[in-house]
């Protein structure tokens, strides 16, 4: 009879045993406060609603933001671009 061995069960000669999923964090009060920005669309200043932190190496920072006329937007910290949020 062969045994049958899956990803990740850690017996494969060889194998490092794989990390698990790191969680995201969500939160509206985070440690570095989000950058004031301005919508793209129409020019109004954006109102921030939560932070995600979240990826293995580097870490990820995305800042969510929401404009009364236009709609939510993402901003990514590493590459500092804004974003419609979809």
């Amino acid at each position: 009879m062969t045994d049958i061995l899956r990803d990740g069960d850690g017996i494969n000669a060889g194998e490092r045993p794989r990390r698990g999923k790191r969680s995201a964090i969500f939160t509206s009060t985070p440690d570095t406060d989000a950058p004031t920005l301005m919508c793209p669309r129409c020019d109004t200043l954006l109102t921030y609603k939560e932070t995600v932190i979240s990826g293995v190496k580097p870490i990820e920072r995305w800042d969510y933001f929401y404009c009364p006329a236009c709609g939510p937007y993402v901003y990514r910290e590493r590459t500092r671009t804004l974003r419609p949020a979809t």
